[in-house]
């Protein structure tokens, strides 16, 4: 096998030159027949070069709204200095006698990007031999490298290549005629978080490619506002991806079931169901049984490599949405730092850029410190966040959930009311709107439950001052 991996292999690349040509042609004959498959190929999709070159001069008269034509590709070639390097004036017009009209050019864009897909599989297969062979990187690395580039092919996610400003208008201005025609069809592209105020805030709710990072102190909920978030993504018809490093899948599940107040946790635990707690599991069982969550919990999942792969799986599969990740604190990396602090660092970059490399959003849960023992307990602020490294750097939006009432049961807010199954979640940083806002939320009495505060009441997160109070609790 190695003996034929080391052969030079004379074989012709794949290419669809007829389809190649007949693209050309009905764009010069058909000014509209761009639209029709710009978002199936690119320039560096043609195997020809002089084909590559007239539909680069294509794209970028594009991106200037420009008429696509005969006379303007032309002038855009000449403009580039690049007609002659196509064989001139005639060569061009030339390329108009291959075609009748421009009827098939999505069929033959499909070819030309097959083609394209396979020439790049085979660069990437000789890149990864080589690799291979010199063994001059750790071979994690050759994996991740190889993972990666699979990923952009299958995905067709951009090159490194910078891009013009009138390109990046054009993807602003295509990005927002997308929305809206998506909204007009009824289908939202941002994801829903369940709390209509925190929708608001966030202009609808989570979207790509944004980090995420939702910090707690132990025991105010970390997890379940986590599954909160994913399930209500998942009602949406949005896919989610919940890696869950502390927590097995079953016992998330468990708490997704225990969200029916009919179901005893400690029936549950304990094999003392009855028949109507039975029955009251398959209902809540068919309820949840078709929403699109993948979980990972193997012992591995801890690794910041094997997140990235699993996720880039499941982008490839088309079957990733978001990604949540239970929590930033237990990420390894397999790599040595001098101190923690710069590990933390290492992992949110590396968790922002797979957030823009797989164009999702990206939820980062991470523990906050206990406060010491009978000291006062303020709410988080933004320097809480454990080894903090470059984490509000690199985050889009930092979320605080934060219970008054579980420090102290008796704690009011200043207009008097009460704390109990009630908690906030303060904004404390968030790139693209207002920070240190606070969104007020209810939960039941285990706080399996989480949902808006109730209408009927004033807006709390306007009136109640900063609330300070001791930490009595026993530790654990």
């Amino acid at each position: 096998m190695l003996n034929q991996i080391a052969m030079i292999d004379t074989r012709q690349m794949p290419s669809a030159i007829d389809a190649e040509n007949a693209i050309i042609g009905a764009l010069l004959i058909d000014s509209n027949a761009y639209k029709e498959i710009e978002s199936i190929i690119k320039s560096d999709d043609f195997y020809v070069e002089k084909n590559k070159i007239i539909y680069n001069a294509v794209e970028r008269l594009n991106s200037k709204h420009s008429v696509i034509d005969m006379v303007t590709v032309m002038q855009e070639l000449m403009s580039l200095g690049k007609l002659d390097a196509i064989g001139g004036p005639y060569e061009l017009s030339q390329a108009t006698t291959m075609v009748t009209s421009s009827n098939h050019i999505k069929y033959h864009a499909e070819i030309v990007k097959d083609k394209s897909t396979a020439r790049k599989l085979i660069e990437l297969s000789s890149k990864i031999v080589d690799k291979s062979f010199e063994q001059s990187e750790p071979i994690n690395e050759t994996i991740e490298y190889l993972e990666k580039a699979i990923t952009e092919v299958s995905t067709g996610s951009s090159e490194n290549e910078s891009i013009s400003l009138a390109q990046a208008l054009k993807l602003s201005t295509d990005k927002a005629s997308e929305i809206q025609l998506m909204r007009e069809k009824g289908i939202d592209i941002s994801i829903k978080t369940g709390l209509s105020e925190l929708n608001r805030e966030f202009n609808g709710g989570f979207r790509s490619p944004d980090l995420i990072i939702i910090g707690g102190r132990p025991s105010m909920g970390k997890t379940q506002l986590g599954l909160h978030f994913a399930k209500h993504a998942a009602l949406c018809s949005k896919y989610v991806l919940f890696v869950s490093i502390e927590m097995t899948a079953s016992q998330l599940a468990d708490r997704l079931l225990l969200e029916d107040d009919r179901i005893s946790m400690y029936n549950l635990r304990t094999g003392h169901l009855s028949l109507d707690e039975w029955k009251a599991i398959d209902a809540q069982t068919g309820n949840l049984y078709n929403l699109n969550i993948n979980i990972a919990d193997s012992h591995n999942i801890r690794y910041i490599n094997n997140i990235k792969s699993e996720a880039r799986r499941m982008k490839r599969q088309n079957k990733l949405d978001i990604l949540f990740i239970d929590y930033l604190g237990l990420i390894r990396t397999n790599m040595k730092f001098g101190t923690r602090d710069l590990e933390i660092g290492y992992i949110t970059g590396e968790l922002k850029n797979l957030a823009k490399e797989l164009s999702v959003p990206v939820v980062l849960l991470s523990q906050l410190s206990r406060p010491p023992k009978g000291m006062t307990v303020k709410e988080p602020q933004l320097e809480d966040l454990r080894e903090s490294g470059n984490i509000e750097q690199d985050a889009d939006i930092v979320l605080f959930i934060h219970r008054p009432s579980y420090y102290d049961p008796a704690v009011t807010t200043s207009t008097g009311e009460s704390w109990e199954n009630k908690g906030k979640l303060i904004i404390a940083k968030y790139r693209e709107g207002a920070r240190n806002r606070d969104i007020i939320f209810r939960h039941d009495d285990n706080f399996k439950k989480i949902f808006d505060n109730d209408q009927q009441h004033p807006a709390l997160e306007s009136r109640f001052k900063k609330v300070e109070y001791v930490d009595q609790s026993m530790p654990f």
